[in-house]
């Protein structure tokens, strides 16, 4: 079982954390040819952060408003839309798709920025990952 990765958003490497373990999560899903997704926890009463890659070469990043006030969704939401990410028809949450070719680097960057969106605090983050069996990803390259 893959260890879950830490990352710290106020941490310099902190891109390159996220970058690798979206490369990781691409890579399984090139040799395993099943979609595959990366959790990023939020702290208590905040959003959490999903990427999903896909088959295709695609990236899909989502936020779901769960444990969110209703203050903190409006704020949540609204900053979402600001950056470019539609909002889903449920109310409960935001999505970005990414289209195949897209840097991880880009994907790294964006789901840096959504992380403290709107006020969220910055403490570190634990990532982990699964594919749409159940499997275990492993994020980190390897040594």
């Amino acid at each position: 079982m893959p260890e879950p990765v830490t990352v710290d958003p106020t941490d310099f490497d902190a891109v390159g954390v996220v970058t690798d373990a979206v490369v990781g999560l691409r890579a399984h899903v090139l040799t395993h040819e099943s979609e595959a997704a990366m959790a990023v926890d939020g702290p208590s009463g905040w959003h959490q952060v999903v990427v999903t890659a896909k088959p295709g070469g695609s990236t899909v990043l989502v936020v779901r408003y769960g444990e969110l006030s209703l203050s903190r969704l409006r704020n949540v939401a609204d900053a979402l839309h600001r950056r470019g990410w539609q909002l889903d028809e449920d109310g409960e949450g935001a999505t970005l798709r990414q289209p195949p070719g897209t840097p991880a680097t880009d994907t790294a960057f964006e789901l840096l920025a959504v992380l403290t969106v709107a006020g969220a605090p910055d403490s570190p983050r634990r990532l982990t990952g699964r594919d749409a069996d159940g499997a275990p990803v492993e994020l980190t390259p390897p040594d």
